[in-house]
């Protein structure tokens, strides 16, 4: 048992073990005190006392786990407004009382209010009680836009889908701020259902869409505890941005709103993402890193990227990585999660264009419990996404590699079970003149879903549907199989094209 993040009136602890994010009932008791039963690995306490010493005991099925803490030395500023209630704008008065905070005092915001988009300052600690609720604004006239043409820290302000573009500010921004942390029982709701964000969301209307939180180029920042609700499109964005803890959190969007993604760091380095609930319209988790124009400019994947004890339901792809990964993608862990009705588990989609520095490498999943995902693991590197015009980087015959041909490495998917499978368990298409290296699955246990449908595995030009199937393989250099157990047996094992070297162990 290990402490996560420690605020004036919250600790969020981890337990350690091989569970996925629930685990056996276990009591915790605080200075005494029984504080009832839990059952998730990840967990926060609230209503502590600032700079008051604690001591914490977790009865666990292992064992009596203990340890000490302190909460923070802050004073409390509690903020409340004539506006409260959330039907009048109150950004102005929300943003004077974050700019006037004392280094040494905590925000606490008390009620429901309405706002356009709040920015971050340093050395800010901003606490949304339980009853708490940020409301977004619809009108997007009255949003300010972070412009294409200017730049912050030396990266572009205005960003959309791995390019520079108009964007307007998200209800949370923090540009090239340090040390923040927002925790918290309340909620942050942007209201995008009430408004025309999801309506012809492709085009652009004064400016892309705003996301729920965004941060620039930020540092050391801790989210916790939060709820991110209806965002007009990803729910969370950290851009250029380090040092960085999602802890706890839910954010969630209907199954049925376009593009709203649960959380996306972007050519950010040393991201944890730990006990978090994401149920969204789009990608759970995507890891990205830009498409060629950043990659050529700033040259930062995104690298050292944890997630673990996480719960992921209803969307596209559980994690992610791409599609727009032209600065690379390397040293992605991701552990003891849950997988729930995902249209595919561990997904990985390029394409040509990405340019050779989409170097993606050093990709680990462990511990993993899929159900009902329709195809648990999917590396793609043809993948076509709606808005993309038929070209030549879809053609699937072998093309002179050059400097926009991405490149990748070693994958390895361990201690994964996979219940409930519809189309087949693994689809691995590499590009002719750039086959995946090497993909490893160890101690696999598959069972197939009885009345499924038949599907697309990946997202192709090519649209073709399997059901039931082990593994569709195209341009591999190495698979390797080992303890891959079937429940039911396949309709196919293997559908195999261009693959030097195929070894499975039982």
């Amino acid at each position: 048992m290990h402490i996560l993040l420690i605020t004036p009136t919250s600790v969020s602890v981890e337990l350690q073990n091989n569970d996925s994010y629930y685990t056996d009932s276990f009591e915790v008791i605080l200075n005494g005190k029984s504080l009832g039963m839990r059952e998730k690995n990840s967990f926060s306490l609230y209503d502590l006392e600032p700079d008051h010493s604690y001591t914490l005991q977790a009865l666990t099925k292992g064992g009596i786990k203990e340890l000490s803490f302190r909460t923070l030395n802050r004073r409390e500023k509690v903020y409340r407004s004539p506006k409260e209630g959330g039907t009048e704008d109150d950004t102005a008065g929300l943003q004077q009382a974050v700019n006037s905070l004392a280094k040494d005092e905590y925000l606490t915001i008390s009620g429901v209010y309405k706002a356009t988009a709040l920015f971050l300052r340093d050395d800010l600690i901003l606490h949304l009680p339980k009853g708490s609720r940020l409301i977004g604004e619809t009108d997007r006239t009255v949003f300010p836009v972070l412009r294409a043409d200017e730049e912050k820290n030396g990266i572009v302000l205005g960003t959309w889908e791995g390019r520079a573009d108009d964007s307007f500010a998200s209800l949370i921004t923090g540009i090239g701020v340090k040390n923040v942390c927002i925790y918290g029982e309340g909620i942050i709701d942007c209201n995008a259902q009430s408004g025309d964000w999801w309506v012809d969301h492709r085009t652009k209307r004064i400016a892309r869409r705003p996301k729920g939180i965004f941060l620039h180029t930020c540092e050391k920042i801790a989210l916790e505890g939060i709820t991110v609700c209806n965002t007009p499109s990803w729910n969370q964005h950290p851009f250029y941005s380090k040092d960085l803890k999602y802890i706890n959190m839910n954010l969630l969007n209907p199954a049925d709103s376009p593009t709203t993604d649960g959380l996306d760091p972007e050519s950010c380095d040393n991201v944890l993402i730990a006990g978090v609930r994401i149920s969204v319209g789009d990608d759970c988790i995507a890891v990205k890193s830009g498409k060629i124009d950043f990659a050529r400019k700033y040259h930062t994947p995104s690298s050292h990227i944890t997630i673990r004890n996480c719960l992921m339901e209803y969307g596209h792809g559980g994690v992610t990585l791409g599609s727009e990964n032209s600065g690379g993608i390397q040293d992605v862990s991701v552990t003891n999660c849950i997988f729930r009705q995902t249209d595919r588990g561990l997904r990985i989609k390029s394409q040509r264009g990405r340019g050779n520095l989409a170097v993606i490498q050093n990709i680990a999943f462990r511990n993993i419990r899929m159900d009902d995902v329709k195809a648990p693991f999917v590396i793609n590197a043809f993948y076509k996404a709606g808005n993309d015009e038929y070209d030549n980087r879809f053609e699937r015959t072998y093309r002179e590699p050059n400097d926009l041909t991405p490149v990748f490495k070693e994958f390895k998917f361990q201690d994964i079970i996979c219940e409930n499978v519809s189309y087949g368990v693994g689809f691995f298409l590499g590009l002719p003149e750039s086959m995946l290296e090497k993909v490893t699955l160890q101690n696999i246990t598959v069972s197939y879903k009885p009345d499924a449908a038949p599907g697309e595995m990946a997202m192709t030009a090519w649209k073709e549907e399997f059901k039931h199937v082990g593994f569709v393989c195209e341009n591999v250099t190495e698979l390797k199989l080992e303890q891959v157990q079937f429940k039911n047996p396949p309709s196919q094992k293997y559908i195999l094209k261009n693959i030097t070297t195929l070894t499975e162990h039982q």
